[in-house]
């Protein structure tokens, strides 16, 4: 309580300073409505009891040393929140940057590639404002070990790869390291519209956070299947030209089989990372019963109505009863 009382009479920064500790950015030691460096009252309290303040470099300022002892005197601790796991989409992008670099120059946090990723990734509209405004939330030290996971996987990489590597990573690289014009037009299109005000919300589905092309192509692809106006113009135009609106995929319609008219929906087939490069035609798009819709969706990445008819007609897979 004594470091309490010293930090409040010379104030934060003055107090940070005198002690030559940084500002904490995740554990903080709560007193009432005020929060305290925890780190570094536990190293000016040290220097009260002993007389020897502890410098930042003698002890950790984590979880299982200040925050749990601090906690065993009686002190309440804010922890740092949980920060989610990396998007594809912002692996992708690390991907490229290294892809693009990786024999130039090196991974440190302070490179300047590796700051402007991290800004960049922070102004990406995939998670909530609270999350992108955390300090720690994909800072430069977090970017640069995300470039030496990909170093670890690359099989021409010199020098010894780092251990436990994330499976994500492991399968954008799979997926995307050989690609690279394909891999430079989902960047390019992910860059396009992931800092827009009008980026589409979180779906709410499963199959966005597996999208592999990354969250903010998928939500993009959504918002064209659900273009009330493009919609109905398709409907319109199927209809005009068959009479009927059957599912492309396994011949369900919804009249013959319920009397409902116009239970189908509108499937966008033009591959996630080209959305965007041209108008999109009513060739684009193709007329599926929910079902088969969903059964698109959950492959990865997606397959065109044509492919998944021809696996049906093959038996590959189970396609919904005609009743």
């Amino acid at each position: 309580m004594r470091a309490v009382e010293e930090f409040e009479d010379t104030g934060r920064d003055e107090f940070l300073s005198q002690y030559d500790y940084g500002k904490a950015t995740g554990y903080f030691l709560k007193i009432g409505d005020k929060l305290y460096d925890s780190k570094a009252i536990a190293g000016a309290a040290h220097g009260h009891q002993y007389g020897v303040p502890l410098r930042k470099d003698e002890f950790s300022g984590g979880n299982a040393t200040v925050a749990r002892q601090l906690e065993f005197l009686g002190f309440d601790i804010i922890r740092p929140a949980k920060l989610p796991d990396w998007s594809v989409d912002e692996r992708l992008l690390a991907l490229d940057l290294y892809l693009r670099t990786n024999a130039t120059m090196g991974y440190g946090k302070g490179t300047k590639q590796v700051i402007e990723l991290s800004e960049e990734l922070r102004a990406l509209r995939i998670f909530s404002d609270d999350i992108r405004t955390n300090p720690r939330f994909r800072n430069p030290g977090g970017v640069a070990l995300k470039l030496h996971n990909f170093g670890s996987i690359d099989p021409n990489h010199e020098g010894k790869g780092m251990e436990n590597l994330a499976a994500g990573d492991i399968e954008v690289w799979n997926r995307w390291a050989h690609r690279g014009a394909e891999l430079s037009a989902a960047v390019a299109q992910i860059r396009a519209r992931g800092t827009a005000e009008t980026v589409p919300n979180d779906t709410g589905e499963d199959e966005e956070y597996e999208a592999v092309e990354g969250r903010i192509l998928y939500r993009e692809h959504r918002r064209y299947e659900r273009d009330r106006a493009l919609v109905a113009h398709k409907k319109r135009k199927v209809l005009q030209k068959t009479g009927r609106l059957a599912c492309e995929v396994c011949g369900f319609d919804s009249q013959a089989n319920f009397g409902v008219d116009g239970v189908i929906d509108v499937h966008h087939i033009v591959p996630l990372h080209r959305l965007g490069e041209s108008v999109t035609t009513l060739a684009d798009l193709a007329l599926v019963c929910p079902t088969c819709h969903r059964v698109i969706h959950m492959h990865k990445p997606f397959i065109t109505p044509s492919e998944l008819r021809t696996k049906r007609q093959a038996g590959q897979c189970p396609g919904p009863a005609t009743l």
